[in-house]
């Protein structure tokens, strides 16, 4: 398989090295870059009218929309960490920069790259593996089911580690048919190396960009952690332990369970 098969195109940090990437060849970036310029105008009808359906219809084309991105579990270990830091410099025009950032993913970065005109290589990638028998609020289920990709995934990239992501309240439509597999490079790699060391006047600044948020996560194995729920709308205690909030929006989704 190839990154573009199978690094999800509708993830934060993928949106922003294709801005960037665009940015910097001077090009513009339509649609969050998710279609071709030339079919942009053609396309907004047909967003138009995704959103006047009722609720469940317009929840039932947003899962399956996704969906399509996930690959199947028994090609987790195809997957190869090179392979997406070279599709991630080959966003960026071959050229003398003054400086270049590594590492995570922040939108106001993007724009201070874009305004000095450098490069960021992005530290973690997001993969989704398609399943449809696990629901979004079975955590337990979805650890157990994840363990054999996961291992498969590491044995086949040393350099990386595993955020196994399971968060039913940002992320609850695209769970029911995919799990959410976080790569995070731990060694800068050849690829990367060698782009710099290419790409970089003599003397150049190497920013870090180091995210300072954190969140609990389940030692599952060696360089495989599980992460339930996310940074945004619900606390790490709701997640683990129920609350007002959380019975509500199960109710909601008419869930036989409180939390």
């Amino acid at each position: 398989m190839k990154p573009e098969d199978y690094v999800v195109s509708f993830d934060s940090a993928a949106a922003m090295l294709r801005a960037l990437g665009n940015f910097l060849h001077g090009r513009d970036f339509p649609a969050m870059g998710s279609l071709p310029a030339f079919l942009e105008f053609a396309a907004k009808p047909l967003m138009a009218l995704v959103n006047t359906m009722p609720d469940r219809a317009r929840e039932f084309v947003y899962t399956w929309s996704g969906a399509r991105e996930a690959i199947p579990p028994e090609k987790a270990g195809e997957v190869r960490a090179e392979e997406i830091s070279r599709w991630a410099t080959d966003h960026y025009p071959r050229r003398k920069y003054p400086a270049a950032v590594i590492g995570s993913s922040n939108g106001a970065l993007i724009h201070l790259c874009a305004a000095l005109g450098i490069p960021w290589l992005p530290q973690t990638s997001l993969v989704t593996l398609r399943r449809s028998d696990i629901g979004p609020d079975e955590p337990e289920r979805e650890v157990e089911w994840g363990r054999k990709p996961a291992r498969e995934l590491l044995g086949s990239n040393p350099e990386l580690a595993l955020h196994h992501m399971l968060d039913p309240n940002q992320d609850r439509l695209m769970s029911r048919r995919m799990s959410y597999f976080r790569l995070k490079r731990m060694r800068l790699g050849e690829v990367y190396g060698r782009f710099l060391e290419e790409n970089l006047e003599v003397g150049a600044t190497i920013f870090l960009s180091e995210c300072g948020l954190t969140w609990p996560t389940t030692g599952v194995a060696e360089r495989h952690v599980f992460q339930f729920g996310g940074l945004g709308g619900a606390t790490p205690e709701e997640f683990l332990r129920g609350g007002e909030r959380v019975e509500e929006y199960l109710r909601r989704y008419g869930v036989g369970q409180r939390r």
